[in-house]
């Protein structure tokens, strides 16, 4: 069962109010003055009081009346705060957890979060450098950013970028060596081993930590 849905009959109370009149109150929310005077009256006998004394030419609030119109107006504005306080006000604020590999988190990222921190000071980025596999959900991430085709799953991908993988060496090393044609022949050459450790940092505007 629910448990507030009178909230339209005590809108239609608190509107009644504020107008003045049935009629007035009804021109406002765009109805009748009978359907707001049923409203107040359901709302009166859920509560089991009197809210209002009225006559034919005026209405008046009762004690109790007067004592429920404070509480509910209160109600509703912080009802009201906490609407505007999540719509935006074209400010963005606020906390993101991001995760990233290490390659794109040395190399790409640098200069994308220093613009997106000039554009948006009021956001903070909380960043992990990792290449391993994480779990949004279970490890509270808003964000990831990945190489690959996203595999089927409940997330939203996004492409950034096109970023093609090049295979380098220096001329010494080819004339000493020869030119690899293929992964394959690398288990045949110098290579050094690259163990990617994961490291954290926290994006602050004004400062990096």
């Amino acid at each position: 069962m629910r448990r507030f849905d009178h909230l339209a009959d005590v809108e239609a109370f608190i509107t009644v109010m504020d107008r003045g009149s049935m009629t007035a109150g009804a021109v406002a929310l765009g109805t009748t003055p009978s359907v707001l005077s049923r409203a107040i009256t359901r709302l009166e006998t859920k509560l089991g009081t009197q809210l209002l004394r009225r006559t034919t030419r005026r209405i008046s609030l009762t004690e109790a009346g007067r004592t429920y119109l404070e509480q509910v107006r209160a109600a509703f504005e912080t009802i009201d705060q906490a609407e505007r306080a999540v719509q935006g006000t074209g400010i963005l604020a606020g906390r993101v957890r991001l995760s990233v590999s290490t390659t794109y988190g040395h190399f790409r990222l640098p200069e994308k979060l220093t613009r997106f921190a000039l554009k948006h000071p009021s956001v903070i980025v909380e960043l992990s450098v990792a290449n391993r596999n994480v779990d949004l959900v279970a490890e509270g991430y808003d964000l990831v950013i990945r190489l690959g085709q996203l595999p089927d799953s409940g997330m939203i991908g996004r492409k950034l970028e096109d970023a093609p993988l090049r295979l380098v060496a220096s001329p010494a090393y080819v004339a000493r060596r020869g030119l690899p044609r293929s992964i394959d022949d690398l288990t045949a050459h110098t290579c050094l081993h690259a163990e990617n450790r994961p490291s954290r940092a926290v994006a602050v505007p004004g400062r990096w930590e």
